[in-house]
């Protein structure tokens, strides 16, 4: 069975971040190259909104590109179902906490840019997943309110299993 590398991406998300670049390169940006001409057509440069802002447009469109470029070439495509899960909470375990209150979450843990809230998956980079992984079953963590409002919540870690099958589908 197989570790993860630290750069993980489950095959939909790295499918995602490449119809992302492919969106960028055949829509958004000759959309842009077109509001460029277009504004220059309007006349004097140095008091043209449109050109100005079709210009800074194109530097973030640009800036995008570059980032998008080098997370998908720094990625690693990596099968989940490879993962043996262990005690420890890893990517590509599942983990099953509870709060004081008796309240569950799951937490299913894959890799770069994975999220689902239906299935309960999330990044292992997620602050969640970084909380937890390492941990094993009966570690006490505290975790943040899902309320966001600052505060954290003790939790025990009452299971540390391997991911479900349809997490696993959901992740090729």
């Amino acid at each position: 069975m197989a570790v993860p590398p630290p750069n993980a991406a489950s095959a939909r998300a790295l499918r995602e971040r490449r119809a992302q670049l492919d969106r960028l390169l055949s829509e958004e940006l000759p959309r842009n190259r077109r509001e460029i001409q277009e504004a220059k057509e309007f006349g004097d440069l140095s008091e043209n909104f449109e050109y100005e802002s079709a210009r800074n447009r194109e530097r973030q469109l640009l800036a995008r590109l570059e980032t998008l470029q080098r997370e998908i070439r720094e990625a690693a495509e990596f099968d989940f179902s490879l993962v043996e899960a262990g005690e420890e909470a890893a990517p590509g375990t599942r983990v099953e906490l509870r709060f004081e209150d008796g309240t569950e979450r799951v937490l299913n843990i894959l890799g770069l840019w994975d999220f689902d809230e239906e299935l309960c998956v999330i990044s292992a980079h997620a602050p969640l997943a970084q909380l937890v992984i390492g941990r094993k079953a009966g570690d006490s963590v505290s975790v943040p309110d899902p309320d966001f409002d600052g505060e954290y919540l003790a939790a025990e870690i009452v299971s540390v299993g391997p991911l479900p099958p349809e997490v696993l589908a959901w992740a090729r």
